[in-house]
Parts: structure tokens; sequence; C-alpha cells
């Protein structure tokens, strides 16, 4: 199982599904990437980092390096009244994180 040495968290904001093209490690330093959605920057980072515990990256790893209140990652950064009144919406807000593995 691979350990978690370094990360890069990235606050992506509030996109529409059909047009947020997504992120990963071409060209960086950086081995793995996962993007999490939710309504708030808070609950797209916590989707995030559920994903990195559902990956092959040893969980202790994870624990001793990733935050739990990450700087820059709050609840108040949330998608508008507008963006979230109609049903079908497809806008949330978007946050990765990059991760170098050993």
């Amino acid at each position: 199982m691979q350990k978690l040495i370094d990360f890069e968290i990235i606050n992506h904001g509030p996109n529409h599904a059909q047009y947020f093209p997504g992120y990963g490690t071409a060209f960086t330093d950086f081995d793995f990437a996962v993007t999490g959605v939710g309504t708030n920057a808070k609950a797209a980072y916590e989707d995030a980092v559920q994903q990195l515990y559902m990956s092959e990256i040893d969980s202790n790893s994870i624990d001793k390096r990733i935050p739990k209140r990450p700087r820059g990652i709050r609840q108040r950064d949330c998608l508008k009244a507008s963006e979230m009144a109609d049903d079908y919406s497809e806008y949330w807000w978007y946050v990765s994180i990059l991760v170098k593995l050993k």
C-alpha cells in the first residue's frame, strides 16, 4: 500500500457539471488526484477526502497529512440561492486534492 507524502488542495469554486473540465496530475510532480463535489467548499472537500480513503492509499498516512479543517475551505463559501433554485440544477462546488505517493 502506498503512503501519502505530500498534497495540494485546490478550491475550484462553483461550476456547472457539464462545463467543469476536471483536474489531473499532468505536468505536475503529483501522482494522484481526486475531485470532490458539494453545495459548499467544506462538503466538496470532505467528499474528496472520502475518495482518498476509498483509494489504495494507506489510511494512516492520510490521517497524518490531510488536515481536518484546511485553510481557505469554508462552509460559508457556497452556491448562491439562484444556482440551487432549480430542482434539476447541475451547479456544484468543486475541490480537488492532488497527492504525491511513496
